[in-house]
């Protein structure tokens, strides 16, 4: 449930984040730009994990009120283009945006156009919902791959037996003393939003956890 009743504007986004305008003006680094080398690392000659950042991606978070919430997700999920999640911890997925039931209250709108949030303006009114941009204050990452889930499973406390997490699951989770959102996007891959300022430290360990089965980094 939201603290305050009032709209955040897309300029005040969290993480030192750009608003919608300014982040059109400015080039978006990513916080890996010096970490992330393409190319084959790690044991075997055949790369079991394949790992890259996600780029391009905005991320919209919308909060509301218990009395409201279910009605107001289905005019957000409408306006972005979507439907909202039918199950807490599973994501709806259409052509242009993906819906994330990211807690209470609590939905974030993932799509490749940083013009995400103009799709959400006049749908809701500052008593209904509070938008947040997050897209520069989160770093992705996709790792896939035959080994994909022992990987995971060095420092996520989470079953990704497909029988209890299954495709388009998702689940908050803590890696590297990281908050990280993780969502199952295919039967061998997975994408984890982490927060930029540790996106360093969780490459680093996803690389340092690849390296016995042999990984690739994708440009």
């Amino acid at each position: 449930m939201p603290r305050e009743r009032t709209r955040a504007h897309p300029s005040t986004s969290s993480g030192g984040g750009f608003g919608l305008g300014e982040s059109h003006m400015l080039d978006r680094r990513s916080q890996l730009a010096e970490h992330l080398k393409p190319g084959r690392f790690g044991a075997g000659e055949t790369p079991r994990v394949m790992l890259s950042e996600v780029r391009g991606r905005a991320i919209v978070q919308a909060v509301g009120w218990p009395d409201t919430f279910e009605n107001v997700s289905k005019r957000l999920a409408e306006a972005a283009g979507g439907t909202p999640p039918e199950t807490f911890g599973i994501a709806s997925v259409a052509d242009t945006v993906t819906v994330l039931w990211a807690g209470a209250e609590r939905l974030w709108f993932t799509a490749d156009d940083y013009g995400l949030i103009a799709r959400f303006d006049g749908c809701v009114s500052d008593e209904e919902a509070m938008l947040l941009e997050l897209t520069d204050s989160r770093t992705i990452f996709r790792i896939k791959g035959a080994a994909v889930r022992q990987v995971l499973a060095k420092g996520v406390a989470v079953d990704l037996h497909t029988s209890v997490f299954p495709v388009q699951a998702i689940a908050h989770t803590m890696v590297e003393h990281a908050g990280v959102l993780l969502h199952r996007v295919g039967p061998e891959a997975f994408e984890l939003y982490v927060p930029r300022s540790y996106a360093a430290n969780l490459w680093h360990w996803l690389t340092e956890s690849s390296a016995e089965f042999g990984y690739e980094v994708e440009g």
